[in-house]
């Protein structure tokens, strides 16, 4: 009985240790597939999320302004070139016909003067004392039956003084004593011109003299354009083209030929001509401000070989067509135009933001801010450009920004942002699709 006794305890101790064994063997593989399990979810719980997408439509182009410019009206004969400084050219009628330009030429003299001898606006500059030579050339001028004025020996005279002789009556004998100061002769002072008319463009224009009074002076509508930007670039020279009157230290007094000064606020004057061989003739400017916040438009005018006027109360006659032409050009250049609040200007812009796991938010546009002026119907081209976003932008994030432009000018710049914040996605989504 004992050895039975023996033998069934012996099995019992060995089927205990296979299953002591085998639930060894199951705790350590179920343990290791819990440990892999472990680092796959804990993977994607901290694995970085995918970027959300963006999609924007947006319109082709904005009308910036409604309507259409009024026409330039065109001088019957003549030349005529206007341009803006806003848009460019705004008409033009035989513009690249040379033509004797009288005393337009004088703004030339004055600024080729004035790059020898530059003067602050207000300074008088260097005093000069008139000569016998300078008496002379007064003679001579007044021989010749231009516009003159009076010199005596002695006398003297700052480069302000002689500037607005030149350019406020016309003296043909003051645009000889600049030339001979300046560059010692007339003919250097001369090939000094011409070669600063070259400097600027002007390939249908040549000086034969400083005053204009030689109808081998000639030059283009489109040529003296690129002189009166120039010319208008010289505060002290812009400062004496728009002077109406002035006097001497002597007394004498001064009144500038351009009447068109006192017609408008706007008017910035240049400078007037006219010979028998040259017409009437007018380089001009102009300005007016449309809004405060706005940049200014300014126009300048150039119109050659008009006739004299007909009517009898005209102050020039001789320029009578000139000014009345000027004139009209810079009411129907300056109806042309329109201040636009671009915070009244919105775009049509649709998009959305969305992430993978369901969340979007719709696209919000900016307002611009200021003011700009624009011709009237100008239609602005636009052009989209996105930025790539992170998984969870937040409130107001960039998206992109919609440029409208005409040409290569930039107009306006709309920021793109989100509408709402995009959250986190819940921690299931990770485990599911990460």
């Amino acid at each position: 009985m004992s050895g039975v006794l023996v033998r069934v305890r012996e099995r019992f101790v060995a089927h205990r240790r296979i299953v002591r064994a085998t639930a060894v063997a199951l705790v350590i593989a179920v343990a290791g597939g819990l440990s892999a399990g472990g680092v796959v979810a804990a993977h994607r719980l901290t694995a970085p999320l995918p970027a959300a997408g963006v999609v924007i439509h947006a319109s082709r182009s904005i009308v910036l302004t409604e309507g259409s410019p009024p026409p330039i009206t065109l001088p019957p004969t003549g030349s005529l070139a206007v341009v803006s400084s806003a848009t460019g050219l705004l008409a033009a009628v035989s513009s690249d016909v040379p033509r004797p330009i009288a005393s337009v030429a004088k703004t030339m003299t004055a600024f080729v003067v004035l790059q020898a001898e530059p003067l602050t606006t207000d300074a008088p500059g260097p005093v000069l004392t008139m000569t016998a030579t300078d008496v002379a050339l007064y003679r001579e001028a007044i021989a010749g039956q231009g516009s003159a004025v009076a010199v005596t020996a002695g006398e003297r005279l700052s480069e302000r003084d002689l500037l607005l002789m030149l350019m406020l009556p016309s003296a043909n004998n003051i645009a000889e004593t600049l030339a001979r100061w300046v560059s010692g002769t007339r003919d250097t002072f001369v090939a000094r011109e011409n070669a600063e008319a070259a400097a600027l463009g002007m390939q249908n224009t040549r000086f034969a003299d400083p005053s204009g009074i030689s109808p081998q002076t000639v030059s283009s509508a489109a040529d003296l354009l690129k002189l009166a930007r120039a010319a208008m670039a010289v505060p002290a020279l812009a400062a004496v083209v728009a002077t109406r009157n002035a006097t001497l230290p002597d007394g004498t007094p001064l009144a500038n030929l351009d009447i068109l000064l006192g017609s408008s606020p706007d008017w910035l004057g240049i400078k007037t001509g006219w010979t028998h061989q040259a017409g009437g003739c007018l380089l001009f400017a102009a300005r007016h401000s449309y809004a405060t916040d706005a940049a200014p438009v300014t126009v300048y005018g150039a119109v050659l070989g008009q006739p004299p006027s007909a009517s009898a109360d005209v102050q020039h006659p001789e320029l009578g067509a000139a000014f009345a032409t000027a004139q009209q050009v810079m009411k129907e250049a300056f109806a042309g135009y329109e201040a636009v609040n671009l915070a009244t200007l919105m775009p049509g812009v649709t998009g959305t933001v969305s992430a993978p796991w369901g969340m979007s938010t719709g696209v919000a546009v900016h307002a611009a801010r200021g003011v700009v002026v624009a011709r009237l119907g100008t239609v602005l081209a636009t052009r989209l450009m996105t930025v790539t976003v992170g998984a969870t932008p937040g409130k107001g994030a960039s998206v992109g920004r919609l440029v409208a432009t005409v040409g290569a000018a930039t107009v306006v710049s709309w920021q793109l942002s989100t509408r709402v914040a995009i959250s986190p996605p819940p921690w299931w989504w990770r485990l599911l699709h990460q």
